[in-house]
């Protein structure tokens, strides 16, 4: 998806959330830079979405872990859930996600829009039909339809 298309999604996101009087709080250039010496390179779609809604994020995508707080603990358990199932750790993976501690949102290549894979305990990993900014704007549709 084209960058500029993303944001402005990403922005009509924040509109919503905050005028339900919810906050929303974008990571910082030092935040991001924090994940890059400890994860390498990020892509540029990824590092979008975190200068935007990486802090706090409202009520999009609640009792989900995504936000910067997170994300140490999100690739951590991601790993330990893979090990623990038996499952081989793709090479490059960075997760950006953790439901409930039993399905996790990863990418393994590091390019502006990477494809998003998925592990839930107890299967495969497969590979999503979306890249990374498409697998927001269809959590963002998800968001809207259910307000």
């Amino acid at each position: 998806m084209e960058q500029r298309a993303f944001l402005i999604e990403i922005k009509k996101l924040i509109a919503s959330i905050t005028s339900k009087n919810m906050t929303v709080k974008g990571g910082s250039t030092e935040d991001i830079l924090y994940l890059e010496e400890n994860y390498g390179e990020l892509p540029k779609s990824y590092k979008l979405f975190l200068s935007l809604l990486g802090v706090e994020s409202g009520d999009f995508k609640e009792g989900t872990d995504l936000l910067f707080k997170d994300i140490n603990d999100i690739n951590k358990y991601t790993v330990e859930l893979m090990q623990e199932n038996n499952i081989s750790i793709p090479v490059g993976m960075y997760s950006f996600l953790l439901h409930q501690g039993y399905s996790a949102l990863f990418f393994i290549e590091r390019d502006d829009d990477p494809s998003v894979y998925c592990y839930t305990e107890g299967k495969e990993i497969k590979k999503t039909k979306y890249v990374f900014s498409e697998y927001v704007l269809a959590e963002i549709e998800l968001y809207n339809r259910y307000q």
